[in-house]
């Protein structure tokens, strides 16, 4: 499966929106259709130390449940340069039409480039 940046945004975005500490974000609060697409996301979240949680697996049946608990520091780092919907669908739009992939790191740079090229322009400077 391939990496989905609109999931993993959506998925650090609810999971920042958690009302307290004590709540979770499960498989069960997504569309039962992109269960595994969820899972998947989740799960390579979790590797990278973007966020918290837990996955729980069957063998040869793929990803059964999870929950995630919170952001980590990397993690609100980086939905902190994508959260804007204009700074996102602007990243999005030079990669697509530089004809390169969205990596963690070139992901960050392109989104805090545009950032500032926004607050400059907005500053009249």
């Amino acid at each position: 499966m391939k990496r989905n940046w609109d999931t993993i945004r959506e998925i650090l975005t609810r999971l920042e929106e958690l009302p307290d500490t004590d709540a979770t974000l499960h498989l069960s609060d997504f569309p039962a259709d992109r269960a595994y697409e969820y899972s998947y996301h989740v799960e390579l979240l979790i590797g990278a130390g973007l966020i918290e949680g837990q996955m729980s697996r069957t063998l040869g049946h793929g990803p059964t449940h999870f929950f995630a608990r919170r952001l980590t520091w990397p993690g609100h780092e980086l939905l902190d340069a994508i959260r804007s919907d204009t700074v996102w669908n602007k990243t999005k739009k030079t990669f697509t039409s530089k004809g390169i992939d969205m990596t963690f790191d070139l992901v960050k740079s392109v989104a805090s480039e545009i950032s500032v090229a926004l607050i400059r322009g907005a500053a009249g400077g």
